[in-house]
């Protein structure tokens, strides 16, 4: 049952992001569009959704378990960069691409699909579990990830520390730490106040997805489908990664599958999008970022099911 709703999400899912496609190639959408929409959603409404779902809820994680997902979050990273620096030497990836392959590997869609997900099959408190794993990711994405697809030109470690700072001064961070503090002292269920930021925060979803189909839609799909190393990887990204982590940490998470699900199912998402925008920045190769992802977020609508069903 757990695979056929979940399976059947993101088929919903991935219909709204063929709309962001149709309305990419009849140009009701563009960059100048795209840009202001996705400024919007993690601006403002991705925001909303975080804090609204503290006070929403009447039954939240105490501090102990709060404390034991931001652990485990972390842990998890330090698996997929060891994941992420084994695979190329596997594969035998070209020398020239490896940076912007280790960066597909490590880092998932948390943001635009990972909550959506993880609340359509945990419900609405597994939100602020993805907030508090979106606090790691953000320092690493901003720092780590762009050495990876910048090479020597990602700036000086100085520069990168600056990236960092900024990271953890985004409104996705800031919301999620907010979201945290406000578990912590018991700050919920707020009706008003957060059936408001609910309704903001509605919003999240199909503007996300638009915006993924709107941007798929700029890549030649023959030449998407060309490329047998980018299916290798996507493969990793969304099978091997969550699998290795359902390995190490069914071992330590016991009796509480949403704890579990978040560090599996959310860092087995598919090729984080901002990847794309950090290869037009430094310099990165914006052809094999763009032909991961894609393949990638094909590939997630078998295995974010699958893992679904096995944990839920």
């Amino acid at each position: 049952m757990v695979f056929e709703s979940t399976a059947m999400q993101m088929i919903v899912m991935f219909v709204a992001m063929a709309m962001g496609y149709l309305a990419r190639k009849t140009n009701v959408m563009n960059d100048d569009f795209d840009r202001g929409l996705s400024d919007l959603v993690l601006g403002i409404t991705l925001p909303c959704m975080i804090i609204g779902s503290v006070l929403n809820s009447e039954n939240l994680p105490g501090a102990q378990t709060i404390g034991m997902v931001f652990g485990f979050s972390c842990a998890a990273f330090v698996v997929m960069f060891l994941i992420a620096f084994v695979i190329p030497f596997v594969l035998r990836l070209p020398v020239d691409k490896r940076g912007v392959y280790r960066y597909a590997i490590i880092f998932g869609n948390v943001g635009f699909i990972g909550i959506p997900v993880l609340s359509s099959i945990f419900g609405p408190d597994a939100v602020l579990y993805v907030a508090i794993l979106n606090i790691p990711f953000n320092v690493f994405v901003f720092t780590i990830g762009i050495m990876f697809i910048a090479g020597g030109e990602g700036g000086t470690v100085k520069e990168r520390l600056v990236q960092a700072g900024s990271a953890l001064r985004s409104p996705a961070t800031l919301s999620s730490l907010l979201a945290v503090v406000l578990a912590l002292v018991g700050i919920t269920h707020v009706p008003i106040i957060g059936a408001a930021l609910e309704t903001v925060g509605d919003l999240t979803v199909p503007a996300a997805l638009l915006i993924v189909g709107s941007s798929l839609a700029k890549m030649p799909l023959k030449r998407v489908l060309s490329n047998p190393h980018a299916y290798l990887v996507a493969l990793v990204r969304v099978a091997v990664v969550p699998a290795a982590l359902f390995a190490v940490f069914s071992q330590f998470i016991v009796g509480d599958p949403m704890m579990l699900g978040v560090i599996v199912i959310t860092n087995g998402m598919p090729v984080a999008t901002n990847g794309t925008l950090f290869c037009v920045r430094y310099g990165g190769d914006l052809e094999a970022m763009t032909q991961t992802t894609f393949i990638s977020t094909v590939f997630s609508l078998l295995s974010i099911p699958l893992f679904a069903m096995l944990i839920a």
